[in-house]
Order: structure tokens, then sequence, then C-alpha cells
């Protein structure tokens, strides 16, 4: 089997409204946190956990999607997405929470995807 989906982002402008939205839509379960950001449980047997929050002037956009696909190396992975014709575009990083590191990159469409590792 290969890698699996293991979260996701939404975001928007107004991320409270796109929580109500989604909330109101499919029955998610989304609770906002000290962070600013609303967590987001689907409540379904084979869901995946995500957040939804508010974009911010430096991000490279105003809405978007991001999906964390699991993976055992980073590091390893990203050479693998440059070497497939994607761009880094946020190196490893440690997740503050300390469940493990993520990082970020481009496929050759421009789609900003996740890669999540979890803390060994």
């Amino acid at each position: 089997m290969g890698n699996p989906v293991v979260h996701f982002e939404i975001s928007g402008r107004d991320g409270k409204a796109l929580s109500t939205f989604y909330s109101s839509l499919f029955g998610w379960n989304i609770n906002y946190n000290t962070h600013g950001v609303y967590s987001v449980d689907p409540e379904a047997e084979n869901g995946v956990d995500g957040h939804i929050f508010s974009s911010t002037d430096d991000m490279c956009s105003d809405n978007g999607v991001t999906i964390y696909i699991q993976v055992e190396d980073l590091q390893a992975s990203l050479e693998k997405v440059e070497s497939c014709g994607g761009q880094i575009l946020v190196p490893p990083r440690p997740i503050p929470s300390g469940m493990g590191s993520f990082a970020l990159f481009l496929d050759p469409s421009g789609n900003c995807i996740g890669l999540y590792q979890p803390k060994v």
C-alpha cells in the first residue's frame, strides 16, 4: 500500500465562516483552538483530521487546500520530489506540539502538497 493522506488544511480569508460552512455541510465537529485555527474531526471511522484557518497577507494565496501525506523520511522524500520535477517550498520543520515534522512542496502544476513524518 502507498503512503496515506493523514491530514488536510483549508484556508480562506474568513476561517470562522469556512468552519461554519463545512460544519453545516458535512456535520463535522469543528472546534476553535488557541492558535486561531479550527480543528476538524470528521467523526467518521476512516475520516482524516484537519484544520480550517484564516489566510494571512504573507501566504502565497487568499485560499487553498493542502493535503499531508505520511512518509518515513522527509529528506529522502523531498529529494525524490525534486528528481520527479517538483519544487521544495518548505524544508523539514518540527511540529511545535512534538507530533513529528512536516515539509511542503509544489508539484509540477503548482499544487502545494504537505509531507508528514511522525515522531519516531
